[in-house]
């Protein structure tokens, strides 16, 4: 069985861990990248142009090993990731791995992710739009949750079992009494 996470950004962040984890190999995401064609004139140095978005279109539909998903135990979205230097050099564009192209706007699937310990929205997890917080509802081995921006779905936080480091000192939640009640039941929490 294989997962395709619905937004971009997030399947892009898991395929970075997978990278990591030896699943994938950068020859094969960089044929999958170089597969779009030869640079157009707005293409290529300096700045990403229609072969950015097309490629990032082919990475979003690379179907994720289930059990690979479920093996993932860190996940975060640092500019400087493998992913994106594969991206960018693959493409001949140098953004410094920040173009908003890599952006995280939604969580959902991320119960696939089973073994995940460790998440990381810095980066590229920061959102222009609010984020949902729901699809984290019950998540069993989320251990470490680093948010960014305005969060929604606040009181998922409390139906993790396994929470026990919080940083939302760049986040803003829309019940921020959860944090306290976090507290209370022993999650260090870093506002």
């Amino acid at each position: 069985m294989t997962i395709v996470f619905a937004d971009r950004g997030l399947h892009l962040g898991v395929l970075n861990a997978l990278l990591d984890n030896d699943v994938v190999t950068e020859e094969d995401l960089t044929a999958i990248i170089e597969s779009t064609g030869p640079d157009g004139p707005d293409d290529g140095y300096p700045g990403p142009g229609p072969r950015l978005a097309a490629s990032l279109d082919l990475l979003h539909a690379v179907p994720v090993p289930s059990a690979a998903a479920a093996g993932i135990t860190e996940l975060d979205f640092d500019g400087g990731n493998d992913i994106y230097m594969l991206v960018e050099q693959a493409l001949d564009i140098d953004t410094g791995g920040e173009s908003d192209d890599y952006n995280v706007s939604s969580l959902e699937g991320i119960q696939a992710l089973s073994g995940l310990e460790s998440l990381d929205l810095d980066g590229h997890g920061y959102h222009p739009a609010p984020l949902d917080l729901t699809p984290l509802t019950g998540h069993p081995n989320l251990s470490k949750l680093f948010l960014t921006g305005d969060c929604t779905g606040a009181e998922a936080l409390e139906s993790l079992p396994a929470l026990r480091d919080l940083d939302v000192s760049l986040a803003q939640l829309d019940d921020p009494d959860v944090l306290d009640r976090l507290e209370a039941r022993g999650v260090k929490v870093h506002r």
